[in-house]
């Protein structure tokens, strides 16, 4: 887990975040800054998209030799500076000879490129930015691992019960409750025999497709990784599943070409070409400022801690952000509306704007206020219901005692047509 997400979700229990969506140039009335932001986009979105193309051929072939490569943001801004070339002061380059085996994933991957292709160019103002890139593309592995796992796997599962002839002449329904039966047997670290009885639209197949069914879990468990698969385990321990994951995709592959095959997929995500939405933090903000040519000072580690601790001075000075939060003066009962949280993600023509609401504070005697407001509004209906009973005609009261009609309504309550006392009665106990 990232430090900023750990930071995100302890603030949440204090308030909660959003977005606000604008346009680029009401957010970015600077030409020289919006300028500046612009490039960056287009600077960036090359270097992800090789970035994760480079990352998925590494793990592919370090799975092949039986290695487990370490993947976090680190990894990813290796993959980065591999697939780019560093310019300005202070570029730093990639290194191969610190890092022989993605070098040599980078010589494999340069060879699938066409002949005129050059590096995509790695000013050092836009360091921050790819900085978040990697941290957002390590968070979106653990995602890709903790979503996937569990249909691939089942996929799979369908596979091979698609070989045996005891499951080619049940129906879809039958096949998809066995498939459901032993991925939650294989992941549970349970067997087939146990679960079998809760799920009761199966039969007990005969004792040699048992038999196999039971080879086939206990396969899977020797192979998934940390058992029971649990969400929080997945989230965990990501690298610990790619094993089996890379198994999987090996299996699909064999079955292209075959009716019904699986479709093939990624080990990592993967960044489209499409132009890529970047994070824009103070110090990015500082950066993109000095390199669009304003007379502001370097940062040294020093002057860092000190721009991350004025970031209101920033972007109200350079952007329209801290304009956009609306808030009321915090006082001893009212806390501000939303305010802005010194982000923006932007890609060049709309912008999203982070901001933080506080949850209210709610005083006793405001809950006491809300009761009684639902026990009038309850009264209010009830007795509304009562006057239009006793409006009914005779006739219509002596009829049967029966429910002609419900409305659910667009809320919880709902309204209904009867035409007797005691139905009326009844639905208001």
């Amino acid at each position: 887990m990232s430090a900023a997400f750990a930071a995100r979700r302890e603030a949440n229990k204090q308030g909660r975040f959003h977005s606000i969506m604008t346009g680029f140039k009401q957010i970015f009335p600077h030409e020289g800054l919006a300028a500046k932001v612009e490039q960056a986009v287009h600077l960036v979105t090359p270097i992800l998209t090789e970035g994760s193309l480079l990352a998925n051929l590494h793990v592919i072939r370090c799975m092949e030799s039986g290695q487990s490569p370490p993947i976090n943001h680190t990894f990813f801004n290796h993959c980065y500076n591999a697939v780019s070339h560093s310019t300005g002061k202070a570029a730093q380059q990639f290194v191969p000879a610190k890092h022989p085996s993605l070098a040599e994933s980078y010589d494999l991957y340069t060879q699938c490129l066409p002949a005129l292709h050059t590096k995509p160019e790695k000013p050092t103002f836009i360091k921050d930015i790819l900085n978040a890139a990697a941290q957002r593309a390590d968070d979106n592995f653990v995602n890709h691992v903790a979503t996937n796992f569990i249909p691939r796997t089942m996929r799979w599962i369908r596979l091979q019960l698609g070989q045996i002839p005891y499951f080619q002449q049940l129906r879809q329904k039958q096949v998809t409750s066995w498939v459901r039966l032993l991925c939650r047997a294989a992941t549970e670290d349970s067997n087939v025999s146990q679960l079998l009885p809760r799920f009761t639209s199966l039969a007990n197949p005969p004792a040699d497709v048992m038999e196999n069914i039971e080879y086939v879990v206990a396969t899977m468990q020797m192979l998934l990784g940390p058992l029971p698969v649990t969400d929080v385990s997945l989230r965990k321990h990501p690298t610990s599943y790619l094993s089996w994951l890379h198994l999987v995709l090996t299996d699909f592959q064999a079955a292209q070409g075959t009716p019904y095959a699986p479709k093939l997929f990624s080990m990592l995500p993967q960044t489209g070409h499409h132009t890529s939405f970047i994070k824009i933090s103070t110090t990015a903000l500082h950066k993109l400022v000095k390199a669009a040519g304003e007379d502001v000072p370097s940062l040294s580690k020093k002057d860092c801690k000190e721009v991350t601790s004025r970031p209101d001075y920033w972007w109200s000075r350079f952007t329209n952000c801290i304009s956009l939060s609306r808030w009321t003066a915090p006082t001893s009962d009212r806390l501000r509306f939303h305010t802005f949280h010194d982000e923006v993600q932007t890609d060049g023509v709309s912008v999203s704007v982070l901001m933080f609401q506080p949850h209210p504070a709610q005083s006793p005697s405001a809950h006491t206020q809300q009761s009684s407001t639902r026990s009038r509004k309850r009264k209010r209906q009830q007795q509304t219901s009562e006057e239009w009973v006793r409006g009914l005609s005779d006739r219509n009261i002596g009829q049967p005692q029966r429910i002609v009609g419900l409305d659910p309504g667009r809320k919880s309550l709902f309204t209904a047509a009867i035409h007797s006392q005691s139905a009326a009665d009844s639905l208001q106990q």
